[in-house]
């Protein structure tokens, strides 16, 4: 009898507002890496300032993927292929012989995806979707979700989807209360089972430090383990409580992983007084 490796696929999720590091992080992952850019929002401008040895010799690729443009058939517009779609041959074509092969393939956003079949089916049908036309949006989304994970576990390929986030007031983990969390920007069953496929979620933002001697500087961040507000949470890393850390990298994290402990970072808190706090070891003051 053969057994299964225990690991399957490799997938980490960055979520954050826009500009707060996630494209800079995704570009720290493993060489060759192809950035696959949703709508072409700009993040190959990012790469090229943070890795610009990396662009020049070919070790990040870069493949802008957007709507095709709509055409006039009968009395409707019709767009042939969505970035969706697109990206669905782009991994198949990568399965080819003589195709090149890469350690990372970072999906900047996976809610631009979303975005743009959800835009393509209202181009088409000329006004806002019904429930169940929202439900094709959601099958799409799983379909490549799957294609994605299979991908990694057949090929060994590290995934990095990077993700803008909303804030919606759900049940807490007990489902007698609600609170507002920070999710990321996708329909709410979607978005859940794109985390629960995720092997590390991270939350990346701008936050208050507070350096040796007091000083006080802002500082890009990105927040590490379980946190009361966000759905953040590591496989890697086992960790009871999270914490924010500086100069996020891959390389960072597999040296976090390796000594089983975080490198924290003080971050001030605003208190409900407007008094300040400061936190190093884990995140219940964000």
């Amino acid at each position: 009898m053969e057994f299964d490796n225990f690991i399957t696929h490799s997938i980490d999720l960055f979520m954050g507002k826009p500009k707060s590091g996630k494209t800079l992080i995704a570009g720290s992952y493993p060489k060759p890496l192809l950035y696959v850019s949703v709508g072409n929002d700009g993040g190959g401008r990012v790469l090229m300032r943070g890795y610009p040895d990396d662009c020049r010799n070919g070790n990040i690729k870069v493949k802008n993927l957007k709507n095709d443009v709509p055409v006039v058939v009968g009395k409707s517009l019709k767009i042939n292929k969505t970035s969706i779609e697109k990206l669905a041959d782009l991994l198949y074509d990568l399965r080819q012989p003589g195709q090149p092969q890469f350690k990372t393939i970072v999906i900047d956003t996976v809610g631009a995806l979303q975005d743009d079949y959800k835009s393509a089916l209202e181009m088409q049908k000329g006004n806002k979707l019904s429930q169940q036309e929202w439900g094709e949006v959601s099958s799409m989304m799983m379909n490549i979700k799957e294609t994605m994970k299979r991908f990694s576990e057949d090929t060994g390929t590290i995934f990095v989807w990077c993700s803008h986030t909303s804030e919606q007031e759900l049940y807490e983990t007990s489902g007698l209360n609600k609170e507002i969390r920070i999710i990321p920007d996708l329909t709410i069953k979607t978005g859940i089972k794109y985390m629960k496929d995720a092997s590390n979620i991270f939350y990346c933002c701008r936050k208050t430090t507070i350096e040796p001697g007091g000083k006080r500087d802002v500082k890009f961040l990105t927040y590490v383990g379980p946190h009361p507000l966000m759905d953040t949470g590591t496989r890697d890393l086992l960790l009871e409580h999270g914490a924010f850390v500086e100069n996020f990298t891959y390389t960072k994290w597999q040296q976090m992983v390796n000594a089983g402990t975080l490198d924290a970072t003080n971050v001030e808190v605003p208190q409900e007084d407007g008094e300040t706090n400061k936190i190093a070891d884990d995140g219940e003051g964000e």
